[in-house]
């Protein structure tokens, strides 16, 4: 049975569930004729597919069994793992990048299957999550979430996101593939705040952490300070445990050390700061614990490969507007 959580567990979630930072890429929209099926390879960014119409069949690589996909569905892959999607499991796959340059392409990047069966058609794309190997969330989560629309309230949201999906993939309007990019980023946030309530007691890592009520306790303070010169003594006085008991504990729940998992809250909340806001690199290290700039850049080069500002600047595989640079051609 899942308990409810209380609500300084209920602020950590909704603080980390605001850090993320999403940048989305449509890979294709599709209209399938049976047989077909194609491979996704395993990438550093999520995938999603969503079936805007008709029925497939989704195979993850470690998962031993294939997973029936019908309309108005949503399956996202946050750890990228290798998938093929096809009209039938025992049906021959095509890499994805091989398939799309082949297939007819109408105007608006619309995929067609050249088979005579019955049609699916799908909503395909990637999900580059920043700062991932920081924010605690994504260890959490599992190898594919598959949101359903069922008949209860619990997934309304998912239904009136994917018509409107479904909208715009079919209007080839102006400027769909941006709204489509920005409805599966709400996509992915509704996916994980749906997981995060159904998740079962028995969940180990951080989440476990977050249930217990002296480590989660000092989680929140972490989260809720970061500014504040915490020590391992410091941390343990508040939620009364002796320092070592709090140390091993903490260690044993969450995975890492007190300070190693204060270091990673601080520096992914200096990232969102740094794509935020216009503060110094002085006044974003001060907000976040750091007593000089020299210090902060040294451990935040040390967390993310790249200088702070050279990361406020934007130096990524960014495209133009913001978005992921394609993995695979659309049209």
């Amino acid at each position: 049975m899942t308990e409810l959580l209380t609500h300084f567990q209920e602020d950590v979630l909704a603080d980390i569930l605001q850090s993320i930072r999403l940048q989305s890429t449509l890979y294709c929209r599709a209209k399938m004729s049976a047989p077909w099926g194609f491979r996704v390879s395993r990438r550093e960014v999520a995938s999603f597919h969503i079936v805007t119409g008709g029925t497939c069949w989704l195979t993850v690589e470690g998962i031993g069994k294939p997973v029936l996909l019908t309309e108005g569905e949503l399956v996202i892959l946050p750890h990228g793992h290798a998938h093929n999607m096809s009209d039938h499991p025992e049906t021959p796959v095509t890499r994805l990048e091989d398939l799309v340059p082949k297939q007819p392409v109408e105007k608006g990047g619309i995929v067609y299957g050249v088979g005579q069966g019955a049609i699916t058609t799908l909503v395909c794309g990637g999900l580059q999550l920043e700062d991932h190997t920081t924010n605690p969330l994504f260890s959490i989560l599992p190898p594919l979430l598959h949101s359903k629309s069922q008949h209860g309230q619990s997934n309304s949201w998912l239904r009136v996101i994917v018509q409107l999906v479904k909208a715009e993939a079919s209007a080839n309007q102006l400027a769909a593939e941006t709204v489509i990019r920005r409805l599966s980023e709400i996509l992915f946030i509704q996916a994980v705040r749906t997981f995060i309530s159904t998740v079962d007691d028995g969940k180990r890592g951080w989440f476990s952490a977050l249930k217990d009520p002296q480590i989660g306790q000092a989680l929140a303070l972490i989260q809720r300070q970061p500014d504040e010169p915490w020590t391992v003594e410091s941390l343990a006085c508040r939620v009364s445990l002796s320092r070592s008991a709090f140390s091993a504990k903490f260690k044993q729940l969450v995975g890492e050390s007190p300070m190693q998992y204060l270091t990673r809250v601080r520096l992914t909340k200096a990232a969102a700061l740094l794509r935020a806001y216009p503060a110094t690199l002085v006044e974003v290290a001060l907000s976040i614990g750091y007593d000089s700039e020299v210090a902060f850049s040294k451990a935040f080069k040390r967390q993310f490969g790249i200088a702070p500002g050279a990361y406020r600047q934007g130096r990524r595989s960014t495209s133009g507007d913001g978005t992921v640079e394609k993995s695979y051609p659309v049209e």
